[in-house]
């Protein structure tokens, strides 16, 4: 029996698009792994021929890595109840905390508020416009992410 039920499961496939979106795109990807495009494609499809077919770990890793950041490792953590932190050697911050930074989290927040009442305007959010609204708020966790680094560094300086 297994542990998670099917949505969990299902979940891990529908991070691929977002994760796939971040390293540029499916036919990019298939460039830095061992993988061509239409079995990653497998990977992330939902329809019954594919539901059982997941990628496999090093591929995933290939892509945690295009994808500069730990999406499906990230929802595999959140799934058994963690979640991953960057290491502190591994931080590095090149500028200060700035408006600028302010000014970037206000933008990605924007778009995203902007894309969603666009997605909502006809009572239903279609497979285009969640893939969409995924990278979008990945996007906007992202620049987060960033200006909580910098402030923790702010704490870290005397």
């Amino acid at each position: 029996m297994r542990r998670f039920s099917e949505t969990e499961y299902c979940s891990l496939k529908r991070v691929l698009d977002v994760a796939y979106e971040l390293a540029g795109g499916v036919t990019v990807f298939q460039y830095v792994t061992r993988v061509v495009t239409s079995q990653l494609s497998k990977y992330a499809s939902t329809d019954t021929e594919n539901e059982k077919k997941f990628i496999p770990v090093d591929v995933a890793l290939d892509l945690d890595r295009a994808a500069k950041q730990p999406v499906i490792t990230g929802r595999m953590a959140e799934l058994l109840g963690y979640r991953l932190e960057p290491l502190e050697q591994c931080i590095t911050v090149e500028e200060p905390l700035s408006e600028s930074d302010a000014l970037l989290i206000m933008d990605e927040a924007t778009a995203l508020w902007r894309m969603t009442r666009q997605a909502f305007a006809d009572g239903r959010i279609d497979a285009l416009e969640r893939k969409q609204l995924r990278l979008k708020l990945h996007e906007l966790i992202r620049a987060a992410s960033k200006i909580t680094q910098k402030l923790d560094e702010l704490e870290i300086r005397p």
